[in-house]
């Protein structure tokens, strides 16, 4: 397939590992000039030398703080400088975070808010001028499941990953008559290390073994297995392609064919 990607220009936020690094590598393969942002200096460094050294494509690394909007500006700052363009973001920053109602302060829901929605919101506000002068682009949000299956152990990403959802659909919406597509992804549990932390905690809560614990989570995925940070990517490669230039306010369920509410 023809992507059309060849000599685009990405901004990808949480870009120096798991999902985040996965789709950098994945367009970096297309072709795609790449401005890779994350707070963690030493691993985005180990991913942009990785990225220059398999592919031989322009890429920048800048370390942010996504819930800083001065961080955000200079990211786009940078990108504009060094590439002249902006024609594809993915909003990929923030993790999943355990908890019911009772097990978080609001210090950690507004670390999650800044760092994932309103971080967003913030980089599209900053890229939507740029896209609208180049004659259009494309915004690709990384949800979650949880957004539109809730998991009671999982409250916070619950509420982030639908109103992201909500975001991508009105957005989409405002930006229609611009040929500025929004979109988002839905994995279901990512096999990266940052899930595999999130299995030990909850086994540990729950006193079982992680062993376990796997099985019960993939036993309600019809694939029998977490999805691989590729599966993600792949996902949003088709959106970042000309092959999706008629989706817009749309989302993909990477999820491995799960179609109702865990149990």
């Amino acid at each position: 397939m023809n992507t059309g990607l060849h000599g685009k220009t990405a901004i990808i936020t949480g870009s120096s590992q798991g999902i985040g690094k996965a789709i950098a590598l994945a367009l970096a393969n297309e072709g795609v000039r790449l401005t890779l942002c994350a707070r963690n200096e030493s691993l985005l460094t180990q991913t942009e030398n990785e990225i220059k050294e398999r592919f031989h494509i322009e890429v920048i690394s800048v370390k942010a703080n996504v819930a800083k909007w001065n961080d955000i500006k200079r990211t786009v700052n940078k990108t504009l400088v060094k590439f002249k363009r902006i024609d594809i973001l993915v909003n990929n920053a923030g993790n999943l975070v355990v908890g019911g109602i009772n097990e978080f302060d609001d210090k950690l829901f507004e670390e999650q808010l800044s760092t994932r929605l309103i971080s967003a919101i913030r980089f599209s506000k900053e890229v939507i001028p740029v896209m609208k002068r180049q004659g259009g682009g494309k915004i690709i949000n990384i949800a979650g499941v949880t957004g539109i299956y809730p998991d009671y152990k999982f409250l916070i990403s619950n509420i982030i990953n639908g109103a992201i959802l909500h975001f991508t659909k009105s957005l989409a919406l405002e930006l229609s008559q611009d040929k500025i597509n929004v979109n988002a992804v839905n994995p279901t549990f990512t096999n990266t290390d940052h899930t595999m932390k999130i299995i030990n905690l909850l086994a540990e809560k729950e006193n079982m073994s992680n062993e376990d614990l796997l099985n019960r989570f993939t036993k309600n995925i019809p694939i029998s297995r977490f999805a691989s940070p590729e599966d993600v990517a792949s996902a949003a490669i088709y959106l970042a392609s000309d092959s999706a230039n008629f989706l817009t306010g749309t989302s993909i369920n990477v999820t491995g064919g799960i179609i109702s509410e865990p149990t």
